[in-house]
């Protein structure tokens, strides 16, 4: 997986509007649980680097199973070979995941 190509899934997550309709929630949580996968994978080969201190990505999964609905939690990451272009992905108020560049 490179990293390009995922920029670009992130990008077409966050146009997608998951509240618009059941089609488009449903693509949403497709194309992240995607991503999320891959991000596991590139964790795992070491391609990624995860902000300093916080907790594996794994965790943002028992988040979306376990906890309630106004759980709010993210993971910076970014390509070990690029560190200025920053990415969130997390779960945040409601239990939506999030995947978007950092700010």
């Amino acid at each position: 997986m490179d990293f390009e190509t995922l920029e670009k899934d992130i990008a077409q997550l966050n146009k997608i509007n998951p509240n618009a309709n059941h089609t488009s929630r449903d693509r949403y949580y497709t194309l992240y649980n995607s991503i999320y996968e891959r991000l596991l994978e590139m964790e795992k080969d070491g391609e990624i680097v995860l902000e300093p201190g916080k907790k594996t990505l794994g965790y943002l999964h028992e988040i979306l199973m376990n906890d309630g609905p106004e759980f709010c939690y993210t993971i910076v990451f970014w390509n070990k070979d690029d560190s200025t272009r920053k990415y969130k992905i997390g779960v945040c108020i409601r239990g939506r995941p999030i995947c978007k560049p950092y700010k």
